[in-house]
């Protein structure tokens, strides 16, 4: 199973039981599941400190928890970036680096190489950007106007709920493959419906998302209630 055929799976299952996912974090960890059991891999993990980044009587369990040891490549709310400029996915596919980004961190392990290094700010862990080969952001709409007229307009800024995934994502090295996925409860984008109220609006501003993403290089993946 490819990462697409996992979200065209999450999608079969929305339609079947959309009860089953009442809220985000329901679609999150299904389609984790998905990808771990088709697409992930077993890799080789340390983390890493400075030592200003702990406190004293909090850096002896710091180190237990980055000694080297084997995760799955598919996590959920990966940060990366840095404390002053942190970002998070929703989920992300991991490799080992061959040349580690905290390799340079006070304390660090040693580890068999190519192996992934996290850095560790107290409990915070930090993932390098280098080391994501696919990213995953979801926005699940249940009672706002995610089609609104804002999205006419120029400026993502003004856009509400989708500005912030699409400069994330775009942000990415070129190599990440990206992905947003939007799913809704009530189809407010009314793509295949026909001479409803504002359909021609709404189906106008989902091709403008389209656009947005394309521009991007961004994914998308649009899943709502089908008769």
């Amino acid at each position: 199973m490819s990462l697409s055929s996992a979200i065209t799976q999450l999608d079969t299952e929305f339609q079947a039981t959309p009860l089953n996912f009442t809220v985000e974090q329901s679609l999150q960890a299904r389609l984790q599941h998905l990808l771990r059991q088709e697409l992930g891999e077993t890799i080789l993990a340390r983390g890493g400190f400075d030592h200003d980044d702990t406190t004293n009587y909090k850096e002896k369990y710091i180190r237990r928890l980055a000694e080297p040891h084997e995760i799955s490549s598919v996590q959920s709310e990966v940060n990366y970036g840095s404390p002053n400029a942190n970002k998070r996915l929703d989920i992300a596919v991991l490799q080992p680096e061959s040349t580690p980004q905290y390799s340079d961190l006070d304390y660090v392990p040693s580890a068999e190489t190519p192996n992934l290094t996290v850095r560790f700010v107290d409990g915070t862990k930090y993932f390098p950007a280098a080391a994501i080969t696919h990213a995953i952001e979801i926005k699940y709409i249940k009672n706002v106007d995610i089609a609104g007229s804002r999205l006419e307009r120029d400026s993502l800024d003004e856009w509400p709920y989708l500005n912030n995934d699409l400069r994330k994502l775009a942000e990415l090295p070129d190599t990440v493959s990206r992905h947003l996925l939007i799913c809704t409860n009530k189809n407010p984008f009314q793509r295949g419906e026909e001479d409803v109220y504002g359909t021609t609006k709404a189906q106008r501003r989902f091709e403008r998302v389209q656009t947005e993403c394309d521009a991007r290089d961004i994914t998308l993946t649009e899943i709502h209630p089908r008769e």
